[in-house]
Parts: structure tokens; C-alpha cells; sequence
């Protein structure tokens, strides 16, 4: 059995990074981040470059602004769309991820723990498993350090202070982490200051303490920080698991207004191919698509569409069509500043066909086809007839389509026949023998036939409520002959005539 192995990733200055990879004109600059409310705002992060020009953490806008640098606002959707990117990175090495540190409203870091213990079939050794993490956060736009070692803090705290990538081998944990810094450790105020009069600068020297008086001073938390510095400390990585039916979110700011409909597709195609890729790491599929548009307008409102199909869908060419179609349908009015995309995940279906039925068309392909019709035609023209529940005879709306349960699929093989009533069009007149109020027989098709049974009337008129005599009376009969036909028959008042209006199946 292979011993256990950990990554750790982590990216300094996480805030800065992040508004660096939307506007790559700061990276060549100082930049200090701010926080809080007007008047209140102090200074929440920084790069190195206004680091070293004196910029520290905590002044006020002000002093901040008196410095060489580029003063901005902290853009927490930023933070959370580039932290998601970092995740997925992690992700495609191993799905066990702790978030040591993550975008929080009072502080903001990127230091993420990836167990990737057995792995070395699949992607190589230790060395090779780092780079590769490494070079895919490079790709993504962020510089960051990936330590491998086989103690999960050892890795974090090596992160914390050493540049690029790292790999401590087994039995030279205390020997890598000893001339690192205490501020790896994190310390308060108050620890900070104690070891700082004690003269204790790096993890060496907070190792070489006498353990029972580091105790006696300080408590149990001097013991913890002690294993730690020796690297011995041993931590259960407990992975970050977002639920099944999490929302998948990609967002992306654009450097110029759009008006075009075409280079959007291109982002959107972009997006979509990375939300599927997503929901297939955790076997779903795609069951609705909400399509935001920031607009370029005084009101900077959004133009919101959604696409739901029929089925899940897992072909991200299918969902992109649908989106097109269906922006083409309702256009946005002002030219385009931020696309955003929200995903619902859900479970594919899956159904058993027989081995003998008739091969149904592809639901990726129908749901599109549907699409192309609706903008055609019209929404309000395309799906299936949906009766109402109102007392207006035979009326109906035009309803999106759902698939149905079939009795193969729902495993109801001995469900009664459903009968079915075919409306005649145009009524067919007769003749009719009755016999008290009731018809007893009938003149159709040429011949006489006989009434077995008949049920009725049912008064009926299309606002039977305002008037106060009904228009119109109809009955359901049996014919007395060997296919036992059942019919509905309806009696017109006004021009004294009995009609055929439909045909039970």
C-alpha cells in the first residue's frame, strides 16, 4: 500500500491576483486592495511592488493614496470566480480538496491541501504531479507556489514561505521548514510578540525550544506550534464537498461593450464546455441553463434567459445551439458588459429500450429542432396541447414538452387501457328515436342501430352561467352491435337537430 502523499497550493497576494487576471494592465504595477465602507476603508491586500514602497495593511485610503500605487475597491465576485478556477485546477489531479484558505468577507487567501495518495500510476511521481498542478495555475492566469510532501502541513507551511515548486522528501520535514519565517505559522498579535522578545525568528528555532517550558509558558497552543515547526504535526485533511445539486457558475468581464451576437457564442461556448466538463466529474448532466447579460445601459441591468430541455443534457454543442436560439429569439437591447452563466446539474436520464423498438430520435437533436420551430413560428406555437381546467368545452393551451412514463420504463405492465375521445369535425347531424327524454336509437352511416346504454344529459354552453336556459345537451351511448361502439352525442336546442361530436377510442 503506498504512503500517503499531499499537495499544497498556494497563491500570495490571492486578492491582487485576482483583479490582475481580469485587468492585466495592474500587473505591472503596485496595487493595494481596499475594504470596508466608505469613510472606514483600509487597506485589505497588497502585491509585493507596494509592499516594498511601505504600503502596509490596515491604513486608511488616504495614507494609501498618498503612496505611487493604484488604490482599488475589493471585488468579492472576482475573488469567488478566480478561487472557482483554482478548484477546478486542483480537481483534475484529485477530488479529495481541503480549502485551508478561501475568499471570506474579513480576510481573503488561496491555499489549498489535494490528497494524492496512490496517484502515481496515473500522473507520475511527486515532482511530476507538482509541476503539473503548478503548470495548469500558470496556464489560468495565476502564480503560485506547490509543495509535495507526505505530512499535509508540512506542505502548507513550505507553501507559505518558498517560491515555485517543492518537493520535501520523507525524514527532511524539520531540516526544509527550519530557516522559514514564524509568520508562515500565522501567529496572533500577542504569540508574535512573545517570540519576537524571546528572540525567535524562524520554525529552527522555535523547534530547538525546550518543549516543557514552551508549555509552561505559553499552554498546549506552544505545543501545537512546535510540532508544527518540527514537522510533526499530524493533521486529517477533511475534503471540501459541494453538495450534488450545487449551482455550476462561470462568469467572464469583457474589456469592451459587445453588440455582436457572435463573439459572445465564442465565450459562451467557452463556459458551457467547462460547466459540462464539471458536471460529468460528478456523472450529471445539464438540466437548465441561466443565460445573465450585464447591458450597457445608465441602469447597467441584466438580461436574463433560461433554457430548460426536455432531458438533462450532457453535450455542451447542444446546450450552446439552445442558447443560441434562443437568444436570437429575444436579442438583448444594449450592448453587452459581463456574461454569466448558471448551470443546474441533475442526474442523466436513463431508460431500457426493447430490442425490437423503433430507435427514437436523439433528445439533443429533437430539443434543438423544437428551438429552430419556436423561432420560426413562435414560442407560443410549438409543444403539446395541454387541456384547461375550466368549464369552456374543449379548451386547451399550447404546453412546452415533457417526456412521459412509459409502462416499460415504469414497470406497470398490467395498467388499464386509457380510453381516448376523437372529436368529429364538423359534427355529423342525425336522427334519433327517443323513448321518454332519453335516445333509445339512432340513424347513422345509412342504417338504424340501436342504443344498448347511454349516460346523460350533461348540459353544456359556453357560459352556461349567464343564461338561464342551457344551449346544448350531450350523452354518452353504447351501440347494441358486436364492436360495442361507444359515442358522444349532443342535442341543439335552437335548431331542434342531435349531431355526432365524437368517437371514444
Amino acid at each position: 500500500m503506498s504512503s500517503a502523499l499531499y499537495l499544497c497550493l498556494h497563491l500570495r497576494d490571492f486578492a491582487v491576483q485576482s483583479l490582475a487576471r481580469f485587468h492585466p494592465e495592474l500587473r505591472s504595477r503596485a496595487v493595494a486592495i481596499l475594504s470596508g465602507e466608505p469613510p472606514l476603508e483600509y487597506v485589505f491586500a497588497m502585491n509585493r511592488r507596494a509592499r516594498l514602497l511601505g504600503v502596509e495593511l490596515g491604513m486608511s485610503r488616504v495614507q494609501a493614496e498618498s503612496f505611487p500605487i493604484a488604490v482599488l475597491r475589493r471585488d468579492r465576485q472576482q475573488e469567488d470566480a478566480s478561487f472557482t478556477e483554482i478548484m477546478n485546477c486542483a480537481q483534475h489531479l484529485s477530488p479529495r480538496i481541503e480549502a485551508i484558505a478561501s475568499p471570506q468577507e474579513e480576510i481573503c487567501g488561496a491555499t489549498l491541501a489535494l490528497d494524492v495518495s496512490g496517484s502515481e500510476r496515473l500522473f507520475g511521481d511527486a515532482q511530476q504531479i507538482a509541476t503539473r498542478l503548478h503548470h495548469s495555475v500558470r496556464m489560468a492566469g495565476y502564480e503560485a507556489s506547490v509543495v509535495a510532501s507526505h505530512n499535509v502541513y508540512v506542505a502548507v507551511l513550505a507553501a507559505r514561505g518558498m517560491q515555485n515548486i517543492t518537493t520535501i522528501a520523507p525524514g527532511r520535514e524539520a531540516e526544509t521548514l527550519a530557516p522559514l519565517p514564524l509568520a508562515v505559522l500565522e501567529l496572533d498579535d500577542a504569540e508574535a510578540e512573545t517570540f519576537a522578545t524571546w528572540g525567535i525568528h524562524t520554525l529552527g528555532q522555535l523547534a530547538a525550544l525546550p518543549t516543557k517550558s514552551l508549555v509552561a509558558r505559553i499552554g498546549q497552543n506552544g505545543l501545537r506550534l512546535q510540532m508544527l515547526a518540527r514537522g510533526e504535526y499530524n493533521h486529517l485533511l477533511v475534503p471540501t464537498e459541494e453538495p450534488a445539486d450545487a449551482v455550476l457558475c462561470e462568469r467572464v468581464e469583457l474589456e469592451h461593450p459587445v453588440e455582436l451576437l457572435e463573439p459572445l457564442l465564442f465565450l459562451l461556448s467557452r463556459m458551457l464546455e467547462e460547466i459540462t466538463q464539471r458536471a460529468a466529474q460528478r456523472a450529471l448532466a445539464i438540466a437548465s441553463v441561466g443565460t445573465f447579460l450585464t447591458l450597457d445601459n445608465t441602469t447597467r441591468s441584466e438580461h436574463r434567459r433560461t433554457i430548460r430541455p426536455a432531458l438533462p443534457e450532457r453535450d455542451h454543442h447542444t446546450l450552446l445551439k439552445l442558447v443560441q436560439l434562443d437568444l436570437e429569439l429575444h436579442p438583448p437591447e444594449a450592448a453587452v458588459l459581463a456574461l454569466r452563466i448558471e448551470a443546474h446539474p441533475a442526474r442523466p436520464q436513463t431508460a431500457q429500450h426493447g430490442l425490437f423498438t423503433a430507435q427514437a430520435p436523439e433528445a439533443g437533436r429533437l430539443e434543438v429542432l423544437l428551438a429552430r420551430l419556436r423561432k420560426l413560428v413562435g414560442e407560443e406555437r410549438v409543444g403539446s396541447p395541454e387541456l384547461l381546467d375550466n368549464h369552456a368545452p374543449e379548451s386547451f393551451r399550447v404546453a412546452s414538452f415533457a417526456p412521459g412514463d412509459s409502462p416499460a420504463s415504469t414497470g406497470n405492465h398490467h395498467a388499464a387501457p386509457a380510453s381516448a375521445l376523437r372529436i368529429v369535425r364538423p359534427p355529423r347531424a342525425i336522427r334519433i328515436e327517443l323513448r321518454g327524454n332519453a335516445p333509445s336509437a339512432m340513424y347513422y352511416e345509412g342504417q338504424r342501430l340501436t342504443l344498448q346504454a347511454g349516460s346523460g344529459p350533461w348540459r353544456m354552453s359556453g357560459a352556461w352561467w349567464t343564461h338561464a336556459a342551457w344551449c346544448r345537451e350531450e350523452w354518452d351511448v353504447v351501440l347494441e352491435e358486436q364492436s360495442r361502439r361507444c359515442l358522444r352525442l349532443a342535442f341543439d336546442p335552437g335548431a331542434n337537430c342531435w349531431y355526432v361530436i365524437g368517437i371514444y377510442d
